[in-house]
């Protein structure tokens, strides 16, 4: 099974184990989950049987790459990260990090996260960029990002629609000789 090991936490093959685990789905249910990562749809009714359906087109896609973050100490699954959109021949892909573990949240486990997964799609699958994005009211999130070396790329103004209220894209992208200087 493959593992790549940060600090605190690592990230993980994302395998039936985490499928079958009550808190994954439970993080799809909860609104300040799926809030963050801009997913309402996962609100909306969907069975397990579904769940399993969408994570195994992803786990056998060759453009995506799913892992699990666990804690170290605890070994307690707290998210997921997922490096999709790979474009081969381009050498850039987004990234993007669930920590559904309400626990876990404010810990640096997500800017962790995102230098485990930066490392390994610069390292591992030999890319050259890696891009992501929030929601501007997602502060968190895009601290995460731009603590590891991420740039403002632009903005999608008025874009997405979070509580009846039209919120600015925000774009950002990362090269990797930016990242290897950074971290």
């Amino acid at each position: 099974m493959f593992k790549f090991d940060g600090k605190h936490v690592s990230i993980r093959e994302f395998t039936d184990k985490e499928i079958a685990d009550n808190s994954y789905y439970e993080w799809l249910r909860d609104y300040s989950v799926v809030r963050n990562i801009y997913r309402m749809e996962y609100l909306k009714p969907i069975s397990r049987d579904m769940i399993y359906d969408y994570l195994k087109k992803v786990l056998s896609s060759p453009n995506d790459s799913m892992f699990a973050i666990y804690t170290l100490i605890e070994e307690k699954f707290i998210g997921t990260l997922k490096i999709g959109h790979i474009d081969w021949r381009s050498g850039v892909c987004d990234l993007g990090i669930m920590i559904g573990d309400p626990e876990s949240r404010g810990k640096g486990y997500s800017k962790e996260a995102v230098i485990l997964g930066c490392d390994y799609a610069f390292r591992i699958l030999s890319l050259r960029k890696v891009t992501g994005g929030a929601y501007a009211d997602n502060a968190p999130m895009i601290k995460a990002f731009l603590n590891v070396g991420f740039i403002e790329e632009g903005r999608k103004r008025m874009e997405l629609l979070v509580e009846g209220k039209y919120l600015d894209h925000v774009l950002i992208g990362l090269i990797k000789e930016e990242f290897y200087s950074h971290n």
